[in-house]
This record gives C-alpha cells, sequence and structure tokens, in this order.
C-alpha cells in the first residue's frame, strides 16, 4: 500500500524493522528519487490522487509533505532536494485515521513508563524502534524545573542504578546539556536538556541491545 505507484528507479529501504509513535506502529521507508523535488512531489501527488487517496500538498521551509488518506489509512512523503536534481526523503504510512474514528474507547498508552520523572513532568512524544535485535525510545518531556534540578534528578536516578557516567557536556548553540549513562549489561540513556522561554525540555534516548 505504501510503495504502491513508486517507480523501480526510486531507491527504496525500510527504516528499522517496528516503529511505533505514540503506542501506534507505523511503517517508514527511506527513498531517493533521480527527479527533481518538483518531478517527484507532482509524481507522487498524481500517483496517490489516481489511487483514489484524498491528497493534501505543503511547503514547510525545504521540505514538501504530501499527505494522503483512504479507507481508514493515512500515508504521508516529506520530500527534499538532495542536490544534482535529485531528491530524498521518507515515506510513511499508519491506520491513524481508523483509530480516531473507532468507536471502541481504546485505552491511552502510557508513554514514558520506563523513565523515572520528576513530579509535574509531561511526556509529549515517544518514539520507539526496533531495528536488528536492539530497541530505542526515544521520549521527549517537559516541565517547570531548571536545567540543573533536571540534570541532578536523573544523575541521581542512574547513578542509584549503578550506572556509569560515559560523557557530559555543553552545546555552544543552544546551551543544552547533553550527558551519557551506560549500565553493565549494555543498555545506554542519553539526556538532552535544554530550557526555552520558562519551559525545559528533556529528551531521553534509551537504548537496548
Amino acid at each position: 500500500m505504501l510503495l504502491e505507484g513508486i517507480p523501480s528507479a526510486w531507491n527504496k529501504s525500510r527504516v528499522a524493522d517496528r516503529i511505533e509513535v505514540n503506542g501506534m506502529p507505523i511503517l517508514i521507508y527511506a527513498v531517493d528519487s533521480p527527479q527533481t523535488l518538483k518531478e517527484a512531489a507532482v509524481m507522487l501527488s498524481r500517483t496517490w490522487a489516481h489511487e483514489k487517496w484524498r491528497v493534501s500538498n505543503r511547503v514547510d521551509g525545504e521540505n514538501v509533505i504530501i499527505l494522503g488518506v483512504k479507507d481508514g489509512w493515512s500515508k504521508q512523503a516529506i520530500l527534499s532536494s538532495s542536490g544534482d536534481k535529485q531528491t530524498q526523503g521518507y515515506l510513511s504510512l499508519s491506520d491513524l485515521p481508523a483509530i480516531i474514528n473507532s468507536d471502541q474507547k481504546n485505552p491511552m498508552p502510557v508513554l514514558g513508563k520506563h523513565l523515572r520523572k520528576p513530579t509535574g513532568t509531561h511526556v509529549l512524544n515517544e518514539v520507539r524502534t526496533v531495528d536488528d535485535n536492539r530497541v530505542s525510545i526515544l521520549t521527549t518531556m517537559t516541565n517547570n524545573y531548571s536545567i540543573e534540578q533536571n540534570i541532578a534528578f536523573y544523575e541521581e536516578d542512574r547513578a542509584a542504578h549503578a550506572w556509569k557516567l560515559a560523557y557530559k557536556r555543553t552545546t555552544d548553540a543552544n546551551g543544552a546539556t547533553i550527558f551519557r549513562y551506560v549500565s553493565a549489561d549494555y543498555q545506554e540513556a542519553t539526556y538532552t536538556v535544554n530550557k526555552i522561554g520558562e519551559q525545559t525540555f528533556v529528551i531521553v534516548n534509551w537504548l537496548t541491545r
């Protein structure tokens, strides 16, 4: 369904064995096209429309985003120019429309349940990726504590589990602090803590091999 109508000249490769965004399974392919960005976007839009998908397009910076909806399914293309009159991007497929329109009272998934969090922390987004016997969980959270308070909380939390600090640094670009802890059984947790306005954002990439 996702790759229907994609020319054979396009290179296509699946991104990970399994991806879940906020608990919802999603299929993602990376693509490379020998066409220009305009040619690739027009071709894809027309192909999806011909296959009876309800298609919409928009430009977001340097990206062209194409969305198609049909029979409870949603697929999306995010395309950008890769230079030399070629195009690269990603195609994704999910059944989000069917989930939204379902009469069943499906409980919302519990996000960030593998993490201990400061009181008042809200989980904004979570992406779980399974690939080659590796599981990566990327969780984005926010709270009203300072950068220093968040760092102290998570450093204390990992130290209590006998994890070791692998590195810690502060970026010059936006002042974010990045630090990584590793466990004896090869788990990793990389934390990025940054403040925007009055809100502090914490991004945790939890990797299990």
